[in-house]
């Protein structure tokens, strides 16, 4: 998708862990899915783990089913009095027992893209070491963080329409939903955005959570996950991941050419269903191919008293 970008070669590669929620939706958690294994090598990680949440045989067979295809993979049944205890258990559970390594958080409606993990990668080595930024989270064009990333690119490529864009909060905004969605899978808007280099990381105050990835740093922030959030405001992980960068003035690192799509917030579903089907959104997304990826080339070999020489191989 769009302009490929070369990362920095991966330093002490870090033992990753990928933690999936599934609160409701059978269809994004198959879509979910999908793309995971098309866009990602999973042999990456070092376990990956499926809370199903909630009473569903269904979204409980389907996690099954990819852990039964993946050695490292586990799906948990997280219904309330299940043996896996609800949601916040298992995942305070999971933070305890990888606190030396770094977990990527993933929602049941994020569907990642070609390199998404690379680019995720490429910020935390470089950040790794920055006390005051210990998130790191894709481009996601519906989030407050992505909407306002893109916002500007928006304004010059299509000013005629910034009354799609320019709304109440994304939250609540099922225009901008069904606006975006029909520039991404009609209009390139994604490939159109990439081609124009935007800016490789930038820094927010706040963090979607969709899809995020943490260390020690900000485990120690917010272990252990309270069980039941707060009222009124975002359940989980979010809402623990915002109130710490609040509380400790840190930052977020966007990934701005690293890309995940969220299907859409609770608040405007219905009305996407009807206007952005997940049909429309899963068949865009199965045409989407990787891009090959071409090594840099090795550097000349320093032969001792002579000139930098460039062996060449022979072609016989």
């Amino acid at each position: 998708m769009g302009t490929l970008h070369f990362l920095r070669p991966a330093k002490n590669h870090p033992r990753l862990i990928l933690v999936i929620h599934s609160s409701r939706r059978m269809d994004c958690l198959m879509l979910c899915l999908r793309c995971l294994e098309r866009f990602t090598d999973l042999a990456k990680f070092k376990r990956i783990y499926i809370l199903v949440e909630g009473y569903s045989p269904e979204r409980l067979a389907i996690a099954r089913h990819f852990e039964r295809r993946h050695d490292n993979a586990a799906a948990l049944d997280c219904m309330t009095g299940g043996p896996s205890g609800d949601a916040a258990m298992a995942e305070n559970a999971i933070i305890e027992r990888h606190a030396g390594d770094v977990i990527i958080s993933l929602d049941e409606d994020a569907f990642v893209t070609p390199h998404w993990l690379e680019h995720l990668l490429d910020g935390y080595q470089t950040l790794r070491r920055n006390p005051r930024t210990p998130v790191i989270t894709p481009l996601s064009p519906i989030s407050a963080s992505g909407r306002r990333i893109l916002s500007r690119f928006l304004k010059y490529a299509y000013p005629a329409e910034r009354g799609m864009f320019l709304g109440p909060p994304v939250e609540e905004d099922w225009v901008y939903h069904r606006w975006i969605w029909r520039k991404i899978m009609k209009s390139g808007l994604i490939e159109t955005y990439l081609a124009q280099k935007p800016p490789a990381l930038v820094l927010s105050k706040e963090a979607d959570a969709n899809c995020i990835l943490y260390d020690r740093r900000l485990m120690e922030l917010i272990h252990p996950l309270p069980p039941v959030p707060a009222q009124g405001g975002p359940a989980g992980v979010e809402a623990a991941v915002n109130k710490a960068l609040r509380e400790n003035d840190l930052r977020a690192a966007i990934m701005g050419r690293g890309v995940v799509h969220r299907y859409g917030f609770p608040a405007c579903e219905d009305y996407l269903r009807a206007y952005a089907p997940l049909d429309d959104v899963w068949g865009y997304l199965d045409e989407v191919r990787v891009p090959r990826f071409i090594a840099p080339a090795k550097p000349p070999v320093r032969v001792k008293g002579r000139p930098v020489l460039t062996l060449l191989r022979s072609r016989a």
